[in-house]
């Protein structure tokens, strides 16, 4: 069934049913973060070993993301969005009876293969489903509803782990899972269309290896520090195995990621600029928690608290966002977002033990606002830049450079704060503020690059 076929009551399950699957995908994602000091010291390990529950989650999910072209070429619209449900509901579950630290990443990464199914899938079906002159709305609504997840995730994490424990986390992810499931066994229908494809092993292989080695090189630097072997080998490892990726993509006849529209220079830089805003978005909603709560000693919930008011602003210039993209254009919206994203990341810098929770918050406020007005119209931005036969692989580079972005900017920003904790003469608070703080001006001057890439982006299509 396409989407010509549709009524308008079908569309509209099919719409709630991806966005709602793709929220709790998400939900789930940012619910731990929060509770990442409590499950250091059930476990006994240190702030670098810990972003592994996030890492290995954005690096499973990366991975599948790379094959979405494929998956949707050979598989129907139902049969991905109920297999993504079935690994929800399975890693959810074994997270929340996980007896050990290595248990609880294996069933991060069982969701992480239904997350990597579906977070392209969905953004792939909102571009099929909502006509060319009202994808801004179309992906304004998807980051409203994605950004929902952050904005109530680390506040009702906090206050669980306060008054529970952090393996209920994994159980209130349990009904709406199974819900989500059933509608989506029931009413999902395909609209997209199956085409001869053929999964190329090889470039499965490569693309794993590389991801694997660039983000557990980089995740190494803090225990062994930048010179050691076991961090320049598996990177070494990591960007020759995505240069062979690439260069396989170019003579396979069915190939597992069309590179070749990163021919167009203007979709390339728009959406490197993307990679760049998704490192700082996750790096600020794990950074300043760990710094409410180690460096200022506030409890979980303050720390959850602290950055609610700035995720309901991002849900909210998500959703403006995307309207005043259909409306004006992508340059003005996206180069206002980049002035209170560079003026936020400039103010934390300046954040010590005695900065108050509010101004925190405020801060983060503006830094959101930013992340709203520049990450989804940029994305808009760049797929409108791609033809309509190629939506499924242009939305599986920029969702897989966007997670893989998020793990990157996470291991190498937490990164500074642990080395800055390996130094025993200091007292560990202040370290976790000095770590921060590094942190903070590596967030600036990618702020300022994000800024320029964007810049470059608009310069090609121009010239284009």
């Amino acid at each position: 069934m396409g989407v010509s076929a549709l009524t308008n009551r079908q569309r509209r399950l099919i719409i709630f049913i991806v966005i709602g699957a793709n929220f709790l995908f998400l939900l789930n994602q940012f619910l731990l973060i929060t509770a990442y000091p409590v499950i250091m010291r059930d476990y006994a390990i240190n702030a670098t070993q810990v972003q592994w529950l996030t890492t290995a989650f954005l690096l499973v999910t990366s991975i599948f993301i790379l094959m979405t072209g494929y998956l949707i070429d050979r598989f129907t619209t139902r049969q991905l969005v109920v297999s993504s449900l079935v690994m929800l509901v399975i890693g959810t579950l074994i997270g929340w009876l996980a007896p050990s630290f290595l248990v609880l990443v294996v069933a991060r990464i069982i969701q992480a293969i239904g997350a990597g199914i579906m977070l392209p899938l969905v953004q792939t079906i909102l571009l099929m489903v909502y006509p060319e002159n009202q994808r801004g709305r179309a992906m304004g609504l998807l980051g409203f509803v994605m950004n929902v997840a952050p904005a109530i995730g680390p506040s009702i994490a906090g206050l669980i782990v306060d008054f529970y424990s952090w393996p209920f986390l994994f159980f209130i992810i349990l009904p709406p899972a199974g819900f989500f499931l059933l509608l989506a066994s029931v009413y999902m229908r395909n609209i997209t269309e199956q085409r001869p494809t053929k999964l190329d092993v090889p470039s499965v292989v490569l693309s794993s290896v590389s991801l694997t080695g660039i983000l557990f090189g980089t995740s190494m630097i803090s225990v062994v520090g930048f010179v050691d072997w076991i961090v320049w080998l598996p990177l070494l490892a990591g960007v020759l195995c995505l240069w062979l990726f690439v260069q396989r993509q170019l003579t396979l006849k069915f190939p597992t990621l069309n590179v070749r529209i990163l021919k167009n220079k203007s979709f390339t830089w728009i959406t490197a600029s993307v990679f760049i805003i998704a490192m700082l978005l996750l790096s600020a909603e794990t950074i300043l928690p760990l710094f409410s709560q180690d460096a200022q000693g506030s409890s979980a919930f303050v720390a959850g608290v602290i950055l609610f008011p700035g995720t309901v602003i991002l849900s909210i210039t998500s959703l403006l966002g995307g309207h005043l993209f259909d409306k004006y254009g992508g340059k003005t919206v996206i180069s206002s977002g980049f002035i209170l994203l560079l003026v936020a990341c400039f103010l934390f810098i300046l954040f010590d033990k005695e900065t108050s929770s509010i101004f925190i918050s405020s801060i983060f406020c503006i830094f959101m606002a930013g992340i709203g007005l520049t990450m989804m119209p940029q994305v808009t931005l760049a797929m409108n830049r791609v033809p309509r036969t190629e939506l499924a692989h242009g939305t599986s580079i920029v969702t897989t450079l966007r997670q893989f972005g998020m793990g990157i900017g996470v291991t190498l920003l937490t990164t500074l704060i642990s080395l800055s904790t390996n130094d025993p003469s200091v007292p560990y608070p202040e370290a976790v503020l000095q770590g921060s703080r590094g942190a903070f001006i590596a967030m600036s001057v990618l702020a300022v690059l994000s800024f320029g890439f964007f810049g470059l982006g608009q310069t090609r299509w121009k010239r284009e």
